[in-house]
């Protein structure tokens, strides 16, 4: 019985044994094709780290109350500056003072999950708002057309994270304001858009400046000062000068032009109002400037 036992004993050794061989070449690594699933959050946008769309938020700056409500979340807008005006549908959203000077009470009591604004707002202020439980996002104004493309692309982030189809979107909103650069290229062959009685002037270093050089040669792009003497305005001599609302004729200097050829566009306060808080609207900017050099031109011809 025993040697039996042994002899079982040393059968199944050796089965084992042989089993424990294993043939390595046939269990190669087998390489995946399977992609990678990319998540829509986290996304950081400024400061902040988003994990999930936020579902209330209140916006003090118009251009980014606009911009959230054309990318289809005018429902998450609880809260407005008192300056938010447009579009409609924000209308019935709380006016909750301005950047300058939040009503932090009434942020605390509608306790959204974001405040968002352009503009900076005071360190108390925004200690008080965080302490309540509310994010607060500072995210600069733009000062070129590239920029403002990439605070649509970071607001699209921030409310539908990398979802995949913000390339389309962003494009489908801007296509009114690439069909106006096309249009208008040659519109000007030289300007100067002056903002100020003090001959502040919109160099290439601003919003309104690299805006309008897509119409034409910005005679002041370089100024760094973003203002200039009379004498170098009237070094510059643009064919064409582009008034602010603000800006009488009578303040510039004698000796210019487009002045002596009744080249001076003046814009409206609205057209103006689009440059300074630009938006995808600010192709409407384009269609009043263009109007006005055409009735100019035309009235010019006729003479």
């Amino acid at each position: 019985m025993k040697k039996i036992y042994i002899y079982f004993l040393a059968a199944a050794l050796m089965f084992f044994s042989a089993c424990s061989q294993v043939n390595e070449s046939i269990y190669e690594p087998v390489e995946t094709t399977a992609e990678e699933e990319i998540l829509p959050y986290p996304v950081t946008i400024g400061s902040l780290v988003f994990n999930s769309s936020p579902e209330s938020v209140v916006s003090l700056s118009p251009a980014i109350t606009e911009i959230i409500a054309e990318l289809g979340f005018s429902d998450r807008i609880s809260g407005r500056s008192i300056y938010c005006d447009y579009p409609e549908s924000i209308s019935d959203a709380a006016e909750m003072g301005s950047a300058a000077n939040p009503d932090v009470d009434a942020v605390i009591e509608a306790a959204p999950q974001l405040l968002i604004s352009h503009s900076p707002i005071a360190k108390k202020d925004i200690t008080a708002i965080e302490s309540a439980g509310t994010r607060v996002l500072i995210i600069s104004a733009p000062s070129s057309v590239e920029e403002l493309y990439e605070l649509y692309s970071s607001i699209y982030r921030v409310f539908n994270g990398f979802d995949g189809g913000e390339e389309d979107a962003v494009a489908e909103i801007f296509s009114p304001l690439e069909d106006a650069f096309e249009e208008n290229s040659e519109l000007f062959e030289s300007y100067v858009y002056i903002i100020s009685g003090e001959l502040a002037v919109a160099s290439d270093s601003t919003f309104a400046g690299d805006f309008l050089s897509h119409f034409g040669t910005n005679s002041a792009a370089d100024e760094s000062e973003n203002a200039v003497s009379e004498e170098r305005l009237l070094e510059l001599d643009p064919e064409y000068i582009i008034l602010s609302s603000q800006v009488s004729e009578s303040s510039l200097p004698d000796g210019l032009t487009a002045v002596a050829e009744g080249k001076v566009i003046k814009l409206d306060s609205e057209t103006e109002a689009l440059l300074e808080r630009p938006t995808s609207r600010v192709y409407l900017a384009v269609e009043a400037i263009s109007g006005l050099k055409n009735s100019i031109d035309s009235e010019q011809s006729e003479d």
